[in-house]
């Protein structure tokens, strides 16, 4: 960048910050006018497109407002050694008026004119080259470069969506009597066919200290469980019960399959206890009674 194309741009009106010359630069569909998805680097002559973390994003629109570049001429994106012209958009609706490898390139309005550049991650433009009025300095071509969200980060959070959903479908919930459990639950999915239900006891554990009402108190903590129990559930049955539990701590595991046993939900340890029944309490007067 030259000092008389350097001397221009210093002079856009009220621009977001880190946002270089546009005034809104957002995935499709959304607004945002400082550098959460693009930045400018004055030593490379380079604007980098950062990508949401949804990577199902993959359109992002350029916006440079007339009013506040008034300098600025016209406005083209390269692609592929070709020069395509960006239009100044004077309507309320987005409307796609080219189609080429650079992508949608779209006018749109928002009540003033306006250049906006639609950067596809899949169909990738390689620069923006601006024109300034009266020649009054040389054409300015800035470099498009593409940071992409991280796709695993992405596949981790969809997975953990995933499990909410489904293991808030399958609404798993138990109750328990004197010796016994019934674990109750519903299908996870529609090509559901049958579940697994475990149960555990305490196979390692050890005593931490973690802060009561009145100061530090010991709690067992479990370090591992080991299975006493497996029991399939067919289909059309949404419970299991189990009897016969002496007191103690106790965890289960529901696992739910597919007709082709494939997993399709797993649970962590849900813990419960069977303790002994509580005696009801019979005040008499000042006299509690058990």
């Amino acid at each position: 960048m030259n000092k008389y194309q350097e001397y221009l741009l210093s002079h856009i009106k009220d621009n977001g910050k880190g946002t270089f010359l546009f005034s809104d630069c957002a995935p499709v569909g959304k607004s945002c006018k400082d550098d959460t998805y693009g930045c400018y680097d004055k030593k490379t002559n380079f604007f980098t497109i950062k990508q949401d973390q949804d990577i199902t994003k993959t359109i992002y629109e350029l916006a440079i407002s007339k009013s506040k570049c008034p300098f600025i001429d016209s406005v083209q994106v390269k692609t592929n050694n070709t020069y395509i012209d960006i239009p100044i958009s004077k309507d309320t609706t987005t409307t796609q008026t080219n189609m080429s490898r650079a992508g949608m390139l779209r006018a749109k309005g928002s009540g003033e004119d306006q250049f906006v550049i639609a950067v596809d991650f899949n169909d990738r433009i390689d620069a923006i080259r601006l024109k300034f009025i009266k020649n009054i300095a040389d054409d300015l071509e800035i470099k498009i470069a593409y940071q992409e969200a991280d796709k695993q980060a992405y596949a981790e959070r969809q997975e953990v969506l995933r499990k909410e959903n489904t293991l808030k479908r399958a609404a798993i919930k138990h109750s328990v009597g004197e010796s016994l459990v019934n674990i109750y639950f519903q299908p996870c999915a529609d090509n559901y066919d049958h579940s697994e239900i475990s149960l555990f006891i305490p196979e390692k554990t050890e005593i931490i200290k973690v802060g009561g009402r009145y100061g530090l108190v010991n709690r067992e903590n479990v370090l591992s469980w080991a299975v006493i129990m497996k029991a399939t559930v067919e289909n059309g049955i949404f419970f299991k019960s189990i009897t016969g539990l002496a007191y103690g701590r106790y965890a289960y595991v529901v696992k739910q399959f597919d007709k082709e046993n494939n997993l399709l939900i797993e649970t962590d340890h849900i813990e419960f206890y069977i303790r002994p029944k509580q005696q009801p309490i019979v005040e008499q007067g000042n006299i509690v009674v058990i």
